[in-house]
């Protein structure tokens, strides 16, 4: 059911992304579907995310960000002269 709620109103769970907050807190970074969604919370400028599976939105969210800030590979071959 949560689905088809979502689906009808534009929300995309794929595209949730969250981060640990304070204390237990979670924050949605997903600013422009957050107010479909819900399970989020607003507060202040942003929201904090309920969602239960919101534990997963923060290591699908930490595994990209590290993708996007790893460093190149650069094999010793490259290096050499």
């Amino acid at each position: 059911m949560e689905n088809e709620t979502h689906a009808s109103n534009g929300f995309e769970i794929e595209n949730c992304r969250a981060k640990n907050g304070a204390a237990d807190l979670v924050d949605c970074l997903s600013q422009k579907q957050a107010h479909l969604c819900g399970h989020s919370l607003p507060f202040g400028n942003g929201y904090f995310c309920k969602h239960p599976r919101r534990k997963e939105f923060i290591e699908i969210t930490e595994k990209l960000r590290s993708k996007l800030i790893s460093p190149p590979d650069v094999s010793q071959s490259d290096n050499q002269e």
